[in-house]
């Protein structure tokens, strides 16, 4: 598996994203009672479309979807409307301040007495293939442990760092089919949905 640089123009004009679960369900037929359990898929989905473009900017996404060779390798993406993190000013460097095992929800950074991240603010552990995206889900207190969504899928140290700008995963795509259209006058139209490489 090799980890491929997505071009970084032009900008996508639309989005879908979201994540994907897997609960189990089992409701008695005699007294509506249920029993749920929880996987532990949770995966990023995303479908991304971008502006209608000349053959100079398409020849840039056509050899990307080559060099990704359908599903074979993968790519850094990060939600294209929340590259932000939002609440109060985060230092420029902010690290794990306790470690925390694959499973947790609730991490303790180094943030700082008194700040808070706003819930749906994301943040990134690890970089290049080893990135795993998590999104804050509280309003935290500002004692800087704050609860995150999917649960870790890799333990994180003391003192790893943390990014909040443009904050990314490790993707795949969806299919082995990856395909692109032009019209008469060569203006390419591209559309491709990826998941999370779990």
């Amino acid at each position: 598996m090799t980890l491929i640089t997505m071009p970084a123009s032009p900008a996508f004009t639309s989005s879908e994203w979201g994540i994907s679960r897997n609960v189990a369900v089992s409701e008695s037929p005699f007294t509506g009672a249920t029993q749920v359990h929880k996987y532990s898929k949770d995966q990023w989905t995303a479908t991304l479309t971008l502006p209608p473009m000349r053959r100079d900017l398409a020849r840039a996404w056509q050899s990307f979807f080559m060099l990704c060779e359908g599903r074979a390798n993968t790519f850094l993406l990060g939600d294209p409307d929340a590259k932000e993190v939002t609440g109060d000013a985060i230092p420029d460097a902010v690290t794990v301040a306790a470690d925390a095992a694959i499973g947790d929800t609730s991490v303790s950074l180094t943030i700082g007495s008194g700040k808070k991240i706003n819930s749906g603010s994301y943040l990134q552990f690890g970089t290049g293939a080893n990135a795993r995206l998590h999104m804050v889900v509280d309003n935290n207190t500002g004692n800087g442990v704050v609860t995150i969504q999917p649960p870790l899928k890799s333990a994180i140290s003391t003192n790893d760092n943390v990014i909040f700008s443009s904050a990314k995963g490790v993707f795949r795509m969806d299919t082995n089919s990856l395909v692109w259209s032009a019209d008469h006058v060569s203006r390419y139209g591209i559309t491709f949905s990826c998941s999370e490489a779990l």
